[in-house]
């Protein structure tokens, strides 16, 4: 073969090779997804704001209040509008679809970033399959999660920081990609300083104060149309009868209920925390030990600094959410890939102890990855929550009032019910701008569909009495992920079960 084929054949086929195995883990992130895991509220919040987006024109079906920046449900709105996905699939189904898109682009971002950072090819491809096959993973980066969709643009942000062409426009697109990040999801500032960190040791010597001086003039002036925007509604800063920017970032730094100290048994934090290690505990203990040890390497320690902050962090007692996690997993799975490329460089023994690790991990994290991959992606019933849409539009009379969480929200709405007739409980008993409508409180509604973030939650004192008088009419599913619909009756002890009363 000529030179110039070879060399050809030499960025050709690496390419393929890490298309296939992108495409791979794109076919395991897609089977099963519609059902697993179970639909979360969250995820219905922001899909009914994009569909209010599309439908609408406005920000969100109810009051928007500023509670996060808004770019994250303007693109799935972005993609559920040419694609018709909410006339042809279930809601969160379709915000899912974009979640596998977005997966997609960030596995090939953590491939990009890694061979950037030095890593030799097959340590960057272990670097994707850590990142995407983890059962956290597979568990969280399925879900419609503002997360998600900023750590694509995080990524995004360090791998043009890393450039080998170190020209100002990759630190200028860097700037505005993490800008993107924060307007998807505020908590990735907490990634600032790494993300800092990663340009100015990456950067030429010779114009390091240029750069720095790029990337926050792009970051700034992205992030400034944020304000800009509440500044043009009269929203920036508190007053009478309308929310405001600055209200919404008090209560997310002061006001908002602390989860508590991740080292309390008995708190919200520790619970959080110890679900991400049931599910897997092997890619955040050792990719962080990982990132601790990188600390000192100069090339890689803008990474290494992106998940021991927020690790750090995590130690604070306050307010800590359940998908923050996800942030953590790309930079676990470089960190703990970074570790064994240089292991594996190591003069003498550095080949033959990279080998044995990666065999004893095979040993001791294939099995139980393997367990919850092989329950993932089984195909399965529908979800609860879509068989209890789907009685309610043949059963419940559409001029009926309904309480329901947001997972189904946007579907029943689509299937003909008016949206003044079926209401997010969180606004019932949260939002005065809802609550007035219905001066009856729970009396005023003749349904609610009883999901297990309803049944949990004690701040929704409606909602709960509307559940305590009503009757079982319909059962969709079994345990705590259990979708009931009930009928709200005027009896002080209504009835076990109603009249004619079906579980399925």
């Amino acid at each position: 073969m000529r030179a110039p084929e070879r060399r050809r054949w030499e960025r050709v086929l690496p390419a393929g090779l890490v298309g296939l195995l992108v495409g791979a883990l794109a076919v395991v992130h897609a089977l099963g997804m519609s059902s697993s895991p179970a639909w979360f509220d969250d995820e219905g919040t922001y899909v009914s704001q994009a569909w209010a987006v599309q439908t609408l024109q406005e920000l969100a079906p109810y009051t928007y209040w500023y509670d996060h920046p808004p770019l994250g449900w303007l693109l799935i709105a972005a993609w559920t509008w040419p694609t018709q996905a909410f006339d042809r699939t279930w809601s969160v189904v379709a915000g899912r679809e974009l979640m596998l898109v977005v997966h997609v682009v960030s596995c090939l971002l953590v491939y990009v970033l890694a061979r950037r950072l030095g890593l030799r090819r097959g340590f960057a491809a272990l670097a994707v399959g850590l990142f995407s096959l983890s059962p956290l993973a597979l568990h969280y980066q399925r879900m419609v999660l503002l997360d998600n969709i900023a750590v694509a643009w995080l990524l995004a942000a360090f791998a043009l920081a890393a450039s080998p062409s170190r020209r100002l426009a990759a630190i200028a697109g860097s700037g505005a990609c993490f800008a993107a990040a924060v307007l998807s999801k505020e908590t990735t500032l907490l990634v600032l300083p790494a993300l800092l960190v990663h340009v100015w040791l990456h950067a030429d010597p010779r114009t390091r104060a240029v750069c720095l001086a790029v990337f926050g003039s792009l970051f700034a002036l992205v992030v400034g149309f944020y304000p800009l925007y509440a500044t043009l509604k009269g929203e920036l800063v508190p007053g009478e009868g309308h929310v405001s920017l600055a209200d919404a970032i008090s209560f997310q730094l002061f006001t908002r209920a602390s989860s508590g100290a991740v080292w309390d048994p008995g708190s919200d934090a520790y619970a959080i925390v110890r679900s991400w290690l049931r599910l897997d505990p092997w890619l955040p203990i050792v990719g962080g030990s990982a990132a601790v040890l990188l600390l000192p390497a100069r090339r890689l320690r803008g990474v290494a600094l992106a998940l021991v902050l927020p690790a750090v962090m995590l130690l604070r007692p306050g307010y800590l959410p359940i998908p923050y996690v996800i942030a953590l997993l790309p930079f676990a799975a470089l960190a703990a890939a970074a570790l064994l490329d240089r292991a594996w460089r190591a003069p003498r023994l550095g080949p033959a102890a990279t080998a044995t690790a990666l065999v004893l991990g095979g040993i001791l994290v294939v099995p139980a990855w393997a367990s919850s991959l092989e329950r993932r992606i089984r195909p399965e019933a529908p979800s609860p929550a879509a068989r209890a849409a789907t009685w309610a539009e043949a059963h419940v009379p559409h001029r009926d009032r309904l309480i329901v969480d947001n997972t189904v929200w946007v579907d029943l709405v689509e299937r003909g019910f008016p949206a003044r007739n079926v209401v997010w409980f969180w606004k019932l008993d949260l939002d005065p701008g809802v609550s007035d409508l219905y001066p009856g409180g729970y009396r005023d509604f003749d349904y609610v569909l009883s999901s297990e973030i309803m049944r949990a939650s004690e701040q929704a004192p409606v909602t709960r009495r509307a559940i305590e008088r009503s009757c079982l009419v319909a059962r969709f599913g079994r345990g705590d992920t259990r979708v009931e619909v009930r009928r709200i009756v005027a009896s002080e002890d209504p009835p076990a079960r109603c009249p004619a009363a079906r579980a399925r």
